[in-house]
C-alpha cells in the first residue's frame, strides 16, 4: 500500500505568498524611512564639522573669512577638518567622479568645481556668500554695489549679531549662494533637478538650497554652532545677510498658491 504525502495546495501557496507580501509591504517603508532618518543624521553631523571647521578657521583670523577670490571653501578649511572626503557629502547624494568640468549638482548628485584646481573637487553643501570677505581691489558688482555689499556682507563672523539665525552651510547643488529677502520661485522649478540657470548678477540664489533632499528640509548651521533642518518653505525666515528682512510665514511659489514642496 502506498502512503499519502500531504503537501500544500495552491490556495494554501498562495495565501503564504499574500501575506510575506503585506509583511513586506508594512515592513519595507519602515526600513526606507529608518535608512532616511540615518543619512539626515549623518548629514547634520557633516554641516556641524563644517560650521566647526570654518569657526576655527576665523578663530585664527580675528573673525574674518578668506575671499570668494581664494578659491573653493573646502580648501581653505582643509587643515580644519580631520575627514574632508567624508564630510563633503551628503549621504543622500551620488558622487560621480568621472566628472571634470565645472558642473551643478542636483537633489541627489554631487556639483562638481574644477576652476583653479589640479583635480576637481566634489561636494553636496553650499557656503553663505554673505560670510566672504571681499577685497577693495577686486571687481565685486557682480554681487552687489561696494555701498550694499559693505551694508549686507558680515565683516566678522565672531561678533556678527543673530548668529544663532545666521546660516553657514547648508544642503545644496552649488558650493556657494547669496540669498535675498526678495528671492521668488518659479512655479515650474523641479525640486528633483533643481536651478541649473544662470543668476549672475545675484538673483534668485535661495533656489540653489530648493531640492528634494530631505524629505521637505535643508540641513543647515549656523554661526553659534548649532545645526538646524529646515523646511524649504520657511528658509526665508533666516538672517541670511546683515540686512535681510525676514520672512516668517511659509513661502509659496511665485503663482502665489503652490508651495514649495509637494509631498508625494
Amino acid at each position: 500500500m502506498m502512503k499519502k504525502f500531504k503537501g500544500f495546495t495552491l490556495i494554501e501557496l498562495l495565501v503564504v505568498i499574500a501575506i510575506i507580501a503585506l509583511l513586506l509591504a508594512i515592513v519595507m517603508p519602515a526600513l526606507s524611512l529608518a535608512k532616511e532618518k540615518a543619512k539626515n543624521l549623518s548629514c547634520r553631523a557633516n554641516v556641524r564639522s563644517l560650521a566647526l571647521a570654518l569657526r576655527l578657521y576665523s578663530e585664527q583670523t580675528n573673525g574674518k573669512l578668506f575671499s570668494y577670490y581664494d578659491g573653493l571653501y573646502l580648501n581653505q578649511l582643509t587643515d580644519h577638518i580631520g575627514e574632508l572626503n567624508k564630510v563633503r557629502y551628503c549621504p543622500s547624494t551620488k558622487v560621480d567622479e568621472s566628472v571634470t568640468s565645472t558642473s551643478w549638482g542636483s537633489s541627489r548628485t554631487s556639483w562638481t568645481w574644477a576652476r583653479g584646481v589640479q583635480e576637481p573637487e566634489h561636494g553636496s553643501y553650499g557656503l553663505n556668500g554673505w560670510l566672504y570677505a571681499y577685497p577693495d581691489d577686486y571687481d565685486n558688482s557682480w554681487v552687489e554695489s561696494k555701498v550694499n555689499l559693505e551694508r549686507k556682507s558680515f565683516p566678522n563672523t565672531l561678533q556678527a549679531r543673530s548668529s544663532a539665525q545666521v546660516p553657514v552651510f547648508f544642503d545644496a547643488i552649488w558650493v556657494d549662494a547669496w540669498p535675498q529677502d526678495t528671492d521668488t520661485v518659479q512655479s515650474s522649478l523641479n525640486l528633483d533637478i533643481g536651478h541649473s540657470g544662470n543668476d549672475r548678477p545675484v538673483t534668485n540664489h535661495i533656489r540653489r538650497l530648493l531640492i528634494r533632499r530631505h524629505r521637505g528640509g535643508s540641513n543647515l548651521s549656523f554661526l553659534d554652532g548649532h545645526v538646524e533642518s529646515v523646511k524649504l518653505e520657511k528658509l526665508w525666515s533666516l538672517k541670511w545677510h546683515r540686512e535681510y528682512m525676514q520672512f516668517h510665514d511659509e513661502k509659496l511659489r511665485d503663482d502665489n498658491r503652490t508651495p514649495i514642496y509637494i509631498k508625494e
